[in-house]
């Protein structure tokens, strides 16, 4: 039987294929579960029962997060969140929440292999982003806790304000990834910003 291809991540020609630092300034986030969830935010039971399974509630207020233990629930619309844990627990979070869900009028579709989240902190982060992005990222417009979708440099984002290190999580397509990539690390070049290599890692 032939051996099983090994997984590749979007960025994983740039970045190093060892964990990367804890404390890098820009790293990728390989293999997360990205689940896309979407029901009526009125359906208190189906709320209940995501919140049952996930262990955080989905939140309500536009353009806000919640996090808790291993998943982070991003606000995308009135009925819809992007739901992100770690890269094993795909298949079960994905069978729970739709047992979870039998009876209510929701969806919840894996679309983990189509996106990756590139991490940015540090104290040239909101400089780094505003070469690209039209929105006020200011901590005191887009505080910790915050997420909204845009352009970044042209190319569909979402972004997510983590900490107040400023630490940010930059969602993207699959396609998009090495050219974001690319990006921020010209835009962040004076500023020391680089994707951990083999020879840096």
């Amino acid at each position: 039987m032939p051996s099983p291809i090994p997984r590749r991540s979007p960025l994983g020609e740039i970045q190093s294929a060892e964990s990367p630092p804890p404390d890098g300034q820009l790293v990728e986030r390989p293999f997360l579960t990205h689940l896309n969830l979407r029901l009526h935010p009125d359906d208190a039971e189906a709320l209940a029962a995501v919140h049952q399974v996930i262990g955080v509630q989905l939140p309500l207020t536009p353009n806000t997060i919640t996090a808790g233990g291993d998943v982070t629930a991003i606000w995308l619309g009135p009925d819809e969140w992007l739901l992100l844990a770690e890269h094993h627990q795909s298949d079960a979070l994905v069978a729970d929440l739709q047992d979870a869900l039998a009876s209510h009028f929701a969806s919840v579709v894996d679309i983990s292999a189509g996106q990756t989240v590139i991490r940015l902190r540090g104290p040239s982060t909101l400089d780094v982003l505003a070469r690209g992005c039209a929105l006020d990222l200011h901590p005191t417009v887009f505080p910790p806790g915050a997420c909204a979708q845009t352009l970044l440099a042209r190319a569909q984002a979402l972004l997510v304000a983590v900490d107040d290190t400023p630490t940010f999580d930059i969602v993207v397509r699959r396609s998009f990834a090495p050219y974001v990539a690319a990006w921020l690390e010209d835009s962040g070049r004076q500023f020391g910003l680089h994707f951990p290599t083999s020879d840096t890692a």
